[in-house]
């Protein structure tokens, strides 16, 4: 098979991320990145941690020397400051704003470099998935009452799933990123554009490259759980520990692994955003190809050569399911992913074979992993 990661791998640059937050979220999420640190995902010894609010989640910073921390997390603050100014579609002095809001109008809007190249990932890996990611499915997701829309009142009809679903054909997109400066055009009126499955893996690699080119050497990066290692957490460590959250119990960390020079890890969960209709609660995760919220999964974890990469592939390997995401993940080189259905009552983790070599359990918690090519009922 050809490695579709052609495209992102050798540029190593720079959700689904929302871009407000209230005030009770954003201390949770401060609370959580400490708790969870500290038990199985547990912070390396002796390292700082800093971290601040952008692009609607806590993002941080982590190395041996304190000093190095402060000097990082202010280098990283400007990159994150400048990727929400572009990709943010809150805000609506925001590029991304700009083209979603010329929709329909006929007239091309000029964009960065950067917003034209996570543009342009983002639409491949929708062309090469198929559809199971897409970064025009904010119609769906506001038919179900997300992005800001007014609570459902009930699911969204078949007519209305149908009419989001054509707004959703990432095949009419015009992407010129060739251009001086490159534009976008979105046809038809009522398209959206959210590149938050992908905005913040793109973040943090060009944090990574910064942080790199500033001469850092040894350090953790993180924006809302999309990590990125340089270097190693002390010398012959081998990289950084990190960990698999229990999905079904946010503070509980089931395994761990170590995070080499370079790699990066995303996770998608249905567990962070749902809307209540009618006493029945439904997850963000859409399936673009039939407007409706991806069940049967909890959670999905990638590892991969760039956060951009991870980031998209974990939210479109969630939608694919075990099989044919499985299937599909061996088109991208140097990429793991893991798997956990949406079981409380009986807990299970479908992993690729490499990371299923590099996985521990934490607090001496027997795994109940199995290597994937096991099919699962309803897998899709």
């Amino acid at each position: 098979m050809q490695n579709r990661a052609k495209f992102w791998l050798p540029r190593r640059r720079p959700l689904r991320y929302d871009g407000r937050m209230n005030t009770l979220r954003i201390a949770r999420l401060l609370l959580l990145a400490g708790a969870v640190l500290a038990q199985g995902c547990r912070k390396e010894a002796r390292l700082t941690r800093v971290q601040w609010v952008v692009m609607g989640t806590v993002a941080a910073v982590q190395c041996a020397d304190a000093r190095a921390a402060q000097d990082a997390r202010d280098t990283a603050r400007e990159v994150f400051a400048r990727m929400d100014a572009a990709l943010s579609t809150w805000r609506t002095d925001s590029e991304l704003s700009a083209v979603n809001k010329a929709a329909g109008t006929g007239a091309a809007t000029a964009v960065s470099p950067e917003t034209a190249t996570v543009l342009a990932a983002a639409l491949e890996l929708c062309d090469a998935s198929g559809g199971a990611f897409n970064p025009l499915v904010s119609p769906i997701m506001r038919a179900w009452g997300f992005n800001g829309a007014a609570t459902a009142l009930a699911p969204p009809d078949a007519a209305t799933r149908d009419a989001a679903i054509a707004l959703a054909d990432w095949r009419h997109v015009a992407l010129d990123a060739a251009a001086s400066p490159p534009t976008a055009l979105l046809p038809k009126q009522d398209m959206r554009l959210d590149l938050g499955a992908i905005a913040k893996g793109y973040a943090v690699d060009a944090a990574w490259d910064a942080l790199k080119a500033a001469g850092h050497t040894n350090l953790l990066i993180d924006l809302g759980g999309e990590l990125r290692a340089l270097g190693e957490a002390a010398p012959g460590r081998g990289g950084w520990r990190t960990g698999v959250r229990n999905p079904f119990d946010k503070n509980v960390c089931e395994a761990q692994f170590l995070l080499a020079d370079g790699e990066a890890v995303a996770t998608s969960g249905n567990y962070e955003r749902f809307v209540e209709i009618n006493g029945v609660r439904y997850a963000h995760i859409m399936d673009p190809r039939t407007a409706m919220p991806v069940s049967g999964m909890a959670s999905v974890t990638v590892v991969a050569p760039t956060s951009m990469l991870a980031d998209g592939l974990s939210t479109a390997l969630f939608v694919l399911g075990v099989e044919r995401g499985a299937e599909f993940l061996r088109g991208y080189t140097g990429c793991e992913a893991l798997w956990i259905p949406d079981t409380p009552e009986s807990p299970v983790m479908f992993v690729t074979s490499g990371l299923a070599k590099r996985l521990t359990p934490v607090g001496g918690a027997k795994l109940n992993v199995r290597v994937v090519g096991t099919a699962i009922p309803g897998s899709n």
